[in-house]
C-alpha cells in the first residue's frame, strides 16, 4: 500500500515562514548567552542591568504592538501592514549591529527599548498577514510550521551555533552574522509585496448565540 502526502504552502505564507525561521535562528545565536555579553562586556552592568534591559524591551513591546495590530485591522487594504513589517524588519537588521557600538549602561536600555519598538511593528504586522494567507483546510498544518519551524526548530539552530562560535571567536562574530543575515532576509520579504490584495477581506459578523428554545421547523 503506498501512501501520497500532498504538502502545498501558497508563496506568500512561504516567504512569512523563510523569514521568520533565518530571523529567529540568526537572533538565537546570541539571546541565550546575552547575559553573559551584557556582564562580561559593559562597564559597570550586572545580572540586574540584563533584568531591567529585557523588561524595557517587554514594556515597549507590549505598548506599542497591540494598538498598532488594531490600528492596522482597521484600515482596508495589506499595503499598511507591508509597511509596518519592514519598518520591524530593518530594525531587527539595526540591531545586532549596534550591540557592536553598545559600551554603556544606558546605551543598553535606549537599544532595548528601540528594539521592542521594532518588534511590535513586526509582529503585529506579520500575524495579520500570515493569519490572512493561510491557506483554508491547512490551517491548523502551517500555523505548526509557523510555531515548530519559525520558533522552536529555529532557536535551537541558533541556540547551538551561537553557543560554539562564540566560545571560539566571541561575541563579535555572533552579532556580524546575525545582522548580515537579518539584512539578507530583509530583500526577502521585498518579495512579498506583490502577493498581497489590494482590499482587506470582509470580517465575519459578530458572533449571534443560539437562542434558548429554537424553534424547529417540520
Amino acid at each position: 500500500m503506498r501512501i501520497k502526502i500532498n504538502i502545498t504552502v501558497n508563496r506568500a505564507v512561504q516567504i512569512l515562514l523563510l523569514y521568520l525561521f533565518f530571523v529567529v535562528t540568526s537572533t538565537a545565536l546570541f539571546v541565550p548567552i546575552f547575559a553573559v555579553f551584557v556582564t562580561d562586556f559593559i562597564g559597570g552592568a550586572t545580572l540586574k542591568t540584563v533584568g531591567f534591559a529585557l523588561g524595557l524591551y517587554a514594556v515597549a513591546k507590549s505598548v506599542l504592538q497591540v494598538p498598532l495590530a488594531r490600528f492596522l485591522d482597521k484600515h482596508n487594504g495589506e499595503r499598511d501592514d507591508f509597511y509596518a513589517l519592514i519598518t520591524g524588519a530593518i530594525v531587527a537588521v539595526i540591531y545586532p549591529f549596534a550591540l557592536l557600538g553598545v559600551s554603556k549602561v544606558w546605551h543598553l536600555y535606549a537599544l532595548e527599548a528601540f528594539v521592542g519598538l521594532g518588534d511590535a511593528a513586526l509582529m503585529a504586522a506579520y500575524y495579520s498577514l500570515f493569519a490572512r494567507h493561510v491557506d483554508k483546510g491547512a490551517e491548523g498544518f502551517e500555523w505548526s510550521l509557523f510555531s515548530v519551524g519559525g520558533l522552536t526548530i529555529s532557536s535551537a539552530i541558533g541556540g547551538a551555533i551561537g553557543g560554539v562560535l562564540a566560545d571560539a571567536f566571541g561575541f563579535k562574530l555572533l552579532f556580524l552574522i546575525s545582522g548580515i543575515v537579518n539584512l539578507a532576509v530583509l530583500f526577502l520579504l521585498i518579495r512579498l509585496y506583490p502577493l498581497l490584495d489590494g482590499a482587506r477581506p470582509v470580517s465575519l459578523p459578530p458572533f449571534t448565540p443560539i437562542p434558548k428554545n429554537p424553534i424547529t421547523k417540520h
